[in-house]
């Protein structure tokens, strides 16, 4: 079993992975460029599949602490009236409701737990390069290079450094990059909401002619989360990261009816963030003798899929518990990716799916057709249950990974 593990990137599939290998009895040390401190980010929405991988490791608590649940979601017309809704989950499971937070409490609520279990993480650091030495003299099979020439060593090294991945380029010269897919998902957060928000158990969205916002209150600050997708054929200015704050808000208003909840929530939000969608679903190689990558690195999901953070953790307890039970690293790659590719490729095609439906001329119109019907009819009298397939994934911690 390897002795020591090296993580490059401490955001949620790292940090999820440090605690699950701690748990396991596996020493590590995460790399992350991040301080500490760190509160950028978006709201994070974690569905039940991921609460159950966190309940593997028995993590699950402290995220249950700090969230509120996400009950049912709704869709309201220009008029103001509802014109859809569902449940988020099945009311009737045991593995409970999706739970929203804020992405730097998710992080700092599971590196919390992994350094109580003994994880080491080292912020402000930043990875320029990683290699296999074959185990010599130098301290280990593994070596990640710093900038400024600093060296840590392990026995294997996961690469969970993210959509643009340099331990991905690192695996596979060739590995195809992420995809744009001509879309841009704007996340805000006000902390005094000029009108009452929505409750935290529900999310609202709003429909307008050109955009929608969804929407839900905060019930541990009482401000109010949002969101929204716009089309965005060419990138950001500034990559995908966050970007000016007034520069955001005047791009976003005149994409929402003077006047509406929604031009009146951007224009109260001091927080505004802007991500270029990307999807990546099929990467041929997902590692080498003993490294590998896990979360945005091997496989980029769209918002729309509404599984990334989930993903992410399923992937840091899976992998832990295969090098928990396979001794030789490549084996335990080999078993990981075995288990995970088939169903994380299924949940990225998913959301690219999503996302083109959602921003297809046609497909706004029939959708707005057939709201109208139902609202006539008064069709939707029980509402459907979101989730599916994609909620029913299980981790047993108990079994060996891989039978």
């Amino acid at each position: 079993m390897a002795e020591h593990v090296v993580i490059v990137g401490g955001g949620i599939a790292g940090t999820a992975a440090a605690l699950a290998l701690r748990t396991a009895g596996i020493a590590v040390t995460v790399l992350d460029a991040r301080p500490a401190d760190d509160d950028s980010g978006a709201v994070v929405r974690i569905n039940p599949n991921g609460m159950d991988a966190l309940r593997a490791v028995n993590a699950h608590q402290t995220i249950l602490a700090g969230s509120f649940p996400l009950v049912r979601t709704e869709r309201i017309g220009a008029d103001g009236a509802r014109v859809g809704y569902a449940l988020a989950a099945d009311p009737a499971s045991d593995r409970g409701l999706p739970r929203v937070l804020h992405w730097s409490q998710l992080a700092a609520r599971l590196r919390a737990v992994a350094r109580d279990r003994g994880a080491v993480f080292r912020h402000g650091v930043r990875v320029c390069d990683v290699h296999e030495s074959g185990g010599d003299a130098s301290g280990g099979p593994v070596t990640a290079v710093l900038e400024g020439g600093q060296t840590v060593h392990g026995d294997v090294l996961v690469g969970a450094d993210g959509v643009h991945s340099l331990v991905r380029r690192r695996i596979d010269a060739e590995a195809p990059a992420p995809q744009r897919l001509g879309t841009r998902t704007v996340y805000g957060f006000a902390a005094d909401p000029p009108r009452e928000p929505p409750p935290p158990e529900v999310l609202r969205s709003y429909l307008g002619p050109k955009a929608f916002l969804a929407a839900t209150r905060d019930s541990l600050s009482g401000g109010c989360f949002w969101f929204t997708s716009l089309p965005a054929p060419e990138p950001a200015s500034r990559g995908t990261g966050p970007r000016d704050v007034d520069g955001l808000r005047t791009e976003l208003l005149p994409w929402f009816a003077e006047g509406t909840f929604a031009a009146d929530l951007v224009r109260a939000s001091e927080r505004i963030l802007s991500f270029d969608d990307h999807a990546l679903d099929h990467l041929p190689r997902w590692s080498t003798g003993r490294t590998v990558l896990l979360g945005d690195a091997l496989h980029v999901a769209p918002p729309a899929s509404e599984q990334g953070a989930a993903l992410a953790i399923e992937d840091g307890v899976e992998l832990a518990r295969c090098l928990r039970d396979h001794p030789v690293p490549a084996e335990a790659f080999a078993v990981f990716e075995r288990l995970r590719r088939s169903r994380v490729e299924a949940v990225v095609a998913r959301g690219r799916l999503g996302t083109s439906r959602a921003h297809h001329p046609l497909r706004r119109r029939l959708r707005a057709l057939r709201d109208r019907g139902r609202r006539l009819l008064d069709w939707q009298r029980r509402p459907p249950t979101g989730g599916g397939w994609t909620y029913d994934h299980h981790i047993d911690w108990a079994a060996r990974a891989g039978g």
